[in-house]
């Protein structure tokens, strides 16, 4: 039986060629480079936030994602413990006043 690879099969580093031409063409004219950066950091300045967020995705590292949330429950919270069926259940009731 023969199965097929499933996904992206470009992804992989080794069918990078664009990646490596970039990465080699800058290397080798690196004022290029310096004008890539420069038009970046002049786009972020003009007001560009994609521009922005790239310039600051550089410098401190892309913002983790938080998630926050409150819950809010108005019935009180019962704990059951004990896990022997011999043993007496012990329930605890938080949030009762």
């Amino acid at each position: 039986m023969n199965k097929k690879a499933i996904g992206n099969k470009n992804s992989r580093k080794d069918n990078r060629m664009p990646t490596d031409r970039l990465k080699m063409e800058l290397k080798q004219n690196p004022e290029k480079l310096k004008k890539i950066i420069q038009a970046l950091i002049d786009k972020a300045i003009s007001g560009d936030m994609a521009a922005i967020r790239e310039v600051f995705d550089r410098v401190d590292g892309k913002v983790v994602n938080q998630v926050s949330a409150e819950v809010v429950v108005n019935s009180p919270i019962y704990v059951v413990t004990g896990i022997d069926p011999d043993t007496p259940i012990l329930v605890k009731s938080y949030g009762e006043e």
